[in-house]
């Protein structure tokens, strides 16, 4: 019985079979990893677009909150973040405002400019950027200053939606 074994061990189809089960697997994982990487761009594109816009006019109010994270949870950003990373990262991009806000802005507008995304990608970071700066009942002008910024950084065409 132990002979067996080690016959089904040197089976050449058998190993072939495992070499290819093994590939398939590297294969889906490096999938997920670039889908995570996509998710994560995205994410972290979002989160630096609404910074810019929510701190135009001082900083993110409840009213802002509240339509950014029901925007977040019906995007695809959702996919693999939690509305915790997301609250984390906003309050990241908190602090860098009150420290230094030219700078937080640019380093902002810098990476949403240095960003890999698709078309629809950008197209729906702004129109969550366009929800958070109505959601209070009142559009600023430095907010729609603000959103054209990220509408530049993007490379979108500004105009109204």
């Amino acid at each position: 019985m132990n002979k067996d074994r080690y016959i089904h061990n040197d089976d050449i189809f058998l190993r072939g079979a495992r070499l290819r089960a093994r590939q398939d697997a590297a294969a889906h994982e490096m999938h997920q990893d670039a889908v995570r990487a996509t998710a994560e761009q995205f994410f972290q594109a979002l989160v630096a677009a609404v910074a810019v816009i929510a701190h135009a006019d001082g900083r993110l109010e409840l009213a802002e909150r509240r339509t950014l994270v029901e925007a977040f949870i019906a995007s695809t950003a959702k996919k693999g973040f939690s509305v915790t990373e997301l609250a984390q990262e906003l309050a990241e991009y908190g602090r860098a405002y009150d420290y230094d806000p030219h700078t937080a802005e640019q380093r902002a507008l810098s990476f949403l400019s240095a960003s890999k995304l698709s078309s629809e990608e950008r197209q729906s970071i702004r129109q969550i950027c366009h929800q958070v700066i109505t959601a209070d009942g009142l559009v600023h002008p430095v907010e729609l200053g603000a959103l054209h910024r990220v509408e530049r950084a993007l490379g979108l065409a500004g105009g109204a939606l």
